[in-house]
């Protein structure tokens, strides 16, 4: 019995002795190193390029049958960053030999160790993967004629053999042990653009790995991008069918470190639950760090469906809060939160977002957005908000430090003569490359205290044209309506604008702007105006165009006409004059001016008020560059003005009185020109005493000599 079992386990045995015996002969009588010249020359023949094998190529067998390579280098051509386009210090693989037998190919665990690649593109555009190909091709006419050459029925028996192949291929299955990377780099250079991008620390390690099964991975390495410096670690769990569309995740981490001058973050994280195609996965964004001396804090989480076709990507539940510390913030502190619905046709390049909502400083923003990726992308958008107080914004932010400055110092500083900052052109450039048109609508708005309801706005940037197609709101029971447009595409900017306001109550938007009402009424304003240069001086000088003005049923503050007349007319007659108390205004029922502007002045001939006392025409200039103002108002009486102590001053009736207005804007003067009035005045008596004598004497006064006596008599009554 003992026997028979000898015989059994030695029948047995026989196969695994001649493998061993196979490997041992394979292993003491082939070198492998003496392939290396067969090796190299293939690899130049195919490639072009030079293969050097500085290291040995050796056989192991325990515990399964592998190789391993050592130094090893792949030559880039003369002229780049590196002598070599890939290079290796270790390789190592195994197969295991028993599995063989049941059609299964277990490959153990791959290494590569020390790899290092260049990809470098050089200022002509040439890269080092040109020319990467066999050095000698076989022409296309002589493949032809072997081709014709050939058995008919060749086509027939390869189709045969590779139908008889595919099964027995497709029975064998595929296993492998791990990948590992280690110790890799990789220089990226590009010196047409400027950029260099070098890798290093890469490390990628793959566990046990078989189709259908999962698997986990873990990858590493260090980016170095000249001033900025990127570190990226993750792993995840992942399973790989026969299929890449089959290919699902979970438990995925990505950490991001990133710095440079004025920036870092140490911890940028992405986590996935799971992914699977065609069906929606949880993943959250999560980033802390400093940016530019402020402290960042920001969480993102949505949810994310990839199709098998990869046609639309869609993103739902997108909600991103966003905390910024910075002395530079809003009361140093801002926190916003947005959200949204998006979805990226991947054919079209269009990406669509919906939903969209904006909340920061107590202001909300919603909406929706599309962008097309094109040359230039398309942006299109349109945008709400309930309300918008820029006033309260503006208050939040830091008011800049007052310093106090030495009487010396003033002193010595008035006296050196400041040099001129020189004006530029803004550079506009970047308009030149958008493409955006939106719209935006504001319930409430406010800002410099000025009110605005149902505001409307929409505009277009188009490639370098900047143009405002409509602008409508209503304020203090009037409304505004204006368009404009900008021109960037040259170097010196074009612009016109046209603007429409009517039924504004003036006075309280003075008040509310500027703290005081300088005129009252309602007021209609139309301007219409174009010009060339944004720099600020040249902005105001080649302004041209025209503004007309129309108030009704209001008054002019700061100067009281009547009061001036009646005041100043009794200094003339030399009697007493009282305090007033009447208010400093002149009342109108209309008053209307249309202006010229043209190298940085305003004119008008036709500046007309009307009031049931006065009517008044005006004319001048008002340079609106060193804002001062020379303009003559010309007033006449029409109707009756008591004097002081409430007598009549109607003996000044349909005369026209001269009120010259000059001095700067901030503090104009007012001048009544009462020596032309009073001349007129004069004129007017003379005229009059000449018609009652003519009526009296007749012909007698005709005499020269009687008439030049009546002449000076009556002027006597005005010296």
């Amino acid at each position: 019995m003992d026997l028979a079992v000898k015989k059994i386990v030695l029948l047995i045995s026989i196969p695994f002795i001649a493998i061993v015996i196979a490997l041992l002969v394979l292993v003491l009588v082939v070198n492998p190193n003496q392939f290396k010249p067969l090796i190299k020359e293939q690899v130049e023949q195919q490639t072009g390029r030079q293969l050097t094998m500085d290291g040995d190529i050796s056989w192991r067998f325990f515990p399964s049958i592998g190789f391993s390579i050592g130094n090893m280098a792949l030559s880039n051509p003369t002229g780049f960053a590196t002598a070599n386009l890939v290079k290796f210090d270790n390789a190592n693989i195994d197969i295991n030999v028993l599995p063989l037998f049941d059609h299964e190919i277990n490959i153990g665990l791959i290494t590569l160790d020390g790899a290092a690649f260049t990809l470098h593109t050089l200022k002509s555009g040439v890269t080092n993967l040109d020319g990467i190909g066999p050095k000698e091709e076989i022409s296309v006419a002589e493949n032809k004629t072997e081709i014709k050459n050939e058995d008919v029925t060749t086509s027939d028996n390869l189709n045969a053999e590779a139908a008889t192949t595919a099964p027995e291929i497709n029975s064998w299955t595929v296993s492998l042990e791990g990948i590992a990377l280690t110790n890799a780099s990789a220089l990226i250079q590009d010196d047409k653009a400027g950029t260099k991008t070098q890798l290093s620390n890469m490390n990628i390690k793959l566990s046990q790995f078989s189709p259908g099964e999962w698997t986990h991975l873990t990858f590493d390495l260090k980016a170095d991008l000249g001033q900025q410096k990127i570190a990226l670690k993750g792993e995840t769990d992942l399973n790989i069918a026969k299929t890449l569309d089959t290919a699902s995740l979970k438990e995925t981490e990505l950490v991001v470190s990133y710095a440079d001058k004025t920036n870092k973050f140490d911890g940028i994280t992405l986590r996935i639950d799971k992914f699977n195609f065609d069906e929606w996965s949880t993943l959250e964004l999560v980033a802390a760090g400093k940016a530019n001396d402020m402290t960042v804090d920001s969480k993102s989480t949505f949810e994310l469906n990839v199709p098998k076709a990869l046609d639309i990507i869609k993103i739902r539940k997108f909600i991103s809060t966003n905390n910024v510390i910075g002395d530079a913030l809003p009361n140093k502190d801002v926190t916003a939160i947005i959200g949204f619905n998006s979805s990226f046709d991947v054919t079209k390049s269009l990406l669509q977002v919906t939903d969209l909502t904006l909340s920061a400083v107590d202001t909300q923003f919603d909406g929706k957005a599309s962008v097309e990726l094109k040359g230039i992308p398309k942006v299109r958008f349109e945008l709400h908000s309930p309300s918008i107080d820029v006033d309260a914004l503006l208050a939040t932010l830091p008011s800049s430090k007052n310093t106090v400055v030495d009487n010396k110092q003033t002193n010595t500083s008035n006296v050196k003569k400041s040099t001129p900052v020189k004006e530029i052109e803004p550079d506009l450039n970047a308009l030149k490359g958008l493409d955006v048109a939106g719209k935006i609508t504001i319930d409430r708005f406010k800002a410099n205290n000025a009110k605005m309801q149902n505001v409307q706005s929409q505009f277009s940037v188009n490639r370098g044209v900047l143009n405002l197609s409509k602008f409508h709101s209503t304020l203090y029971d009037g409304s505004i309506d204006m368009t404009a447009k900008l021109d960037a595409r040259k170097s010196i900017p074009v612009y016109s604008m046209k603007n429409t306001i009517k039924g504004v109550k003036v006075a309280p938007l003075l008040i509310d702007v500027m703290g005081e009402s300088l005129v009252e009424g309602t007021g209609n304003i139309t301007i219409n105006v174009s010009g060339k240069s944004l720099k600020p001086t040249a902005l105001k000088q080649n302004v041209k165009g025209k503004v007309a003005i129309n108030f009704a049923d209001g008054a002019v503050n700061g100067i009281n006409v009547p009061l001036m007349i009646r005041t100043t007319y009794a200094k003339v007659k030399g009697e007493k004059i009282k305090g007033s108390d009447e208010a400093e205004k002149t009342d109108f029922s209309a008053l209307t001016a249309s202006f010229l502007l043209e190298n940085g002045n305003a004119t008008t001939n036709n500046i007309r008020m009307v009031s049931p006392l006065l009517r008044i025409h005006g004319e001048g200039s008002a340079q609106y560059v060193n804002k001062t103002a020379n303009m003559l108002i010309e007033t006449s009486i029409v109707g009756s003005l008591k004097g002081q102590g409430g007598k009549s001053i109607d003996d000044l009736k349909d005369v026209t009185i001269p009120i010259r207005i000059t001095g700067s804007w901030a503090n104009p003067k007012y001048k009544l020109e009462f020596g032309d009035v009073m001349q007129q005045k004069a004129k007017k008596e003379l005229d009059r005493g000449i018609e009652k004598l003519e009526a009296k004497y007749g012909d007698k006064i005709k005499d020269e000599k009687v008439k030049d006596a009546a002449n000076k008599l009556l002027k006597g009554l005005f010296n």
